[in-house]
């Protein structure tokens, strides 16, 4: 199994309905276990897992297709 963080960007959503709506969305793709909303630079972190590395370039693909999202800059965790 392997993990990675996610830390989104997000485009014009049209308002707090259009970040609820993509937070859903969000939860709705498989491997997303974690949406966190946050204040600052970075809009979004996902927590994802999949069981290897195109597993989770899969899961970030899908992220990315999301309306609203533009650009995601993805930190793989290592075990130790």
């Amino acid at each position: 199994m392997m993990s990675a963080y996610v830390l989104v960007q997000l485009s014009s959503l049209g308002g707090l309905e259009g970040v609820h709506d993509l937070h859903h969305a969000l939860h709705a793709i498989a491997g997303v276990k974690n949406v966190h909303l946050l204040a600052g630079p970075t809009d979004v972190m996902l927590y994802i897992e999949a069981a290897d590395q195109m597993g989770l370039m899969q899961v970030v693909g899908k992220v990315r297709e999301q309306k609203g999202i533009a650009s995601t800059d993805t930190r793989i965790v290592l075990p130790i």
